[in-house]
Formats: structure tokens, C-alpha cells, sequence
């Protein structure tokens, strides 16, 4: 595992170094988030959901125990961040997206791996059904709780506009039309996806805040417990009660405990969270994980002996 943490958690600290460095230009990480957010991110969500095999059977059973664990931790998040007394606005949304968004890069190349191609493609559905979901999660909280309009109107809208909602779900419904993709357009995302990773891994870096009174180690403590521990605790529960299947139960796992997203930390900052508890997040979960992920899949085993 510390063999595909440490590269992500290289390409985080060269973002730091080069942002710190005089001769970078000052452009050059608001351009790259830019691009990020409306471009090179969307380009991936659009092609990983186009391509995958959709079933029917699987879809629901994911559904069920990746959708709801999410939801109900999701209920628990806001309803603790609301009566936090010195908590701000901003970094209430960040703390909601640090709790449930998965990282779909660490999460597809560490389940490449680690399992069977059928239980990998269990875990790239997972992600598909899920990632619009917390994705309207994340805009919500931005909308409220960020610099956006926290208006019914004003939140649709921003959902409605959101590229990373508009790229996954436009990818589910290509997938459903059982069009082919055309070969030039495909090759063309896949580069275009190939760089969102980098681009966003080196934007996090960008955002680190290595100053002592930005670090706030109960609050990421304890964001990072609820995204890496209990998630996939409750999963394993729901999907004992379902009487879920081992493959089900295994995708349902790993994919809720996965590490926040990188493309949070982007979303924070263009939509007005706490863009440096974000990073933070992102960077603590992502070195976390290499602990907390073999310990997280031995739960199914340990909850059933």
C-alpha cells in the first residue's frame, strides 16, 4: 500500500515547493485549478463512467450499501457541524466533504492491485453510483455554508452547473445508450484525464499550510476518523443486514474507506470553503489510509468470526 501512497504523497509536497518557489509565476496554480475543476477532472468522470459494465443486480446491491452508509454519516456530519460553536461557515463544508467524498485515483489504482478484475469493476460501479451523489453533497455544503447563494434557486443552479456532476452523469447515460465511444474522442479525454490527477494533487500541494495555528489537529482528527473508520464500519453493517454478497460487501468496503478526494480541495477553494483545512484533510487521510485501508477490509472477517 505505502508503495502507491507515497508517489501521491510526493507529487503533494513538489505543489508545495513549487508554490513556495519565487520564480513560479503567481498565475499558475489559479490557472491550474481552473483547469482542473472545468476541464481535466470532468474529462475523467465522463470517460471512468462511460466505460463501465453496468448490471442491473450489482448497481442496487452497491446502491444500497454504498449510498446509504454515506447518507446517514452525512446527516451526522451536518447535524454536529450546525451546533459547533466556533466552527466557520466555510470550514463546516469542508469538514462535510472531508467526511464522505471518496478519492476515485487512489481507489482505482489501489483496487487494480489488490483484487480480481471482478471485484475491481465492483469497485469502479461503487464509485460511479456514489460520486454524484457526494457530489451534490459537496455543492450543497458549499452553497450554504461557502460563498455561494444559499438560496433553493441558488443551489440548483450551482448544481445544474457543477462540471463534475454534469461530467458523471453525462458518462452514465452515454454508458446506458450502449453507443460506442469514438476512438479519437476517447483518446483525447483519456489525455485530458491522464492530467487531472497530477494537476490536482500538485493544487492541493499549493494550498498546504504548514504554519502551526493552521493546523488544527481535533478537527482533522476527527473528520479523519469519521471518513476512514466509521464509513466503512457502518457498510460492513449494512451489508451484513442486506446479506450482501462477499464481492458487494469487499467493493462496499474499500470504497467507503477510501481517503477524501483531491478534487475537494479544488472544489473548496472555487466555491468558497476552508480551502487550507481541505488540504490538510486531503494530504492526512491519504498518508492515514495506508494504515487504515488493510485495517478497514479485515472488518467483514472480524464482524462475521
Amino acid at each position: 500500500m505505502l508503495t502507491y501512497v507515497i508517489p501521491v504523497l510526493a507529487i503533494v509536497l513538489l505543489g508545495a515547493a513549487l508554490r513556495r518557489m519565487r520564480r513560479v509565476p503567481d498565475g499558475l496554480f489559479p490557472a491550474m485549478e481552473w483547469f482542473s475543476f472545468h476541464v481535466a477532472f470532468p474529462a475523467l468522470l465522463f470517460v471512468g463512467a462511460a466505460r463501465l459494465k453496468l448490471s442491473a443486480s450489482d448497481a442496487l446491491d452497491l446502491s444500497l450499501a454504498a449510498l446509504l452508509p454515506t447518507l446517514l454519516l452525512t446527516l451526522v456530519v451536518v447535524l454536529a457541524v450546525r451546533v459547533a460553536p466556533r466552527l466557520s461557515g466555510p470550514s463546516r463544508s469542508s469538514v462535510v466533504q472531508g467526511a464522505v467524498r471518496p478519492s476515485s485515483y487512489f481507489g482505482l489504482a489501489v483496487a487494480a492491485l489488490l483484487f480480481t478484475p471482478d471485484t475491481t469493476a465492483m469497485v469502479m460501479l461503487a464509485l460511479a453510483i456514489c460520486l454524484p451523489v457526494v457530489n451534490v453533497i459537496a455543492v450543497v455544503a458549499l452553497a450554504v455554508w461557502g460563498h455561494g447563494d444559499a438560496s433553493a434557486r441558488g443551489i440548483a443552479r450551482a448544481l445544474v452547473r457543477n462540471p463534475f456532476i454534469l461530467a458523471t452523469l453525462a458518462g452514465l447515460l452515454f454508458n446506458l445508450s450502449s453507443l460506442p465511444l469514438p476512438v479519437p474522442l476517447a483518446a483525447t479525454l483519456d489525455i485530458l484525464a491522464d492530467a487531472a490527477l497530477a494537476l490536482g494533487l500538485l493544487c492541493v500541494g499549493g494550498g498546504l499550510q504548514f504554519r502551526r495555528d493552521e493546523v488544527r489537529p481535533l478537527l482533522l482528527g476527527a473528520t479523519t476518523a469519521l471518513k476512514l473508520l466509521a464509513l466503512p464500519l457502518l457498510a460492513v453493517l449494512l451489508c451484513r443486514w442486506l446479506d450482501a454478497s462477499a464481492a458487494v460487501t469487499t467493493a462496499a468496503c474499500f470504497y467507503a474507506a477510501l481517503p477524501t478526494a483531491s478534487n475537494a480541495y479544488i472544489m473548496a477553494r472555487q466555491m468558497g470553503g476552508d480551502a487550507p483545512l481541505m488540504a490538510s484533510l486531503v494530504t492526512w487521510q491519504t498518508l492515514a489510509a495506508a494504515v487504515t485501508v488493510p485495517l478497514a477490509m479485515q472488518l467483514p472477517a472480524w464482524l462475521a468470526g
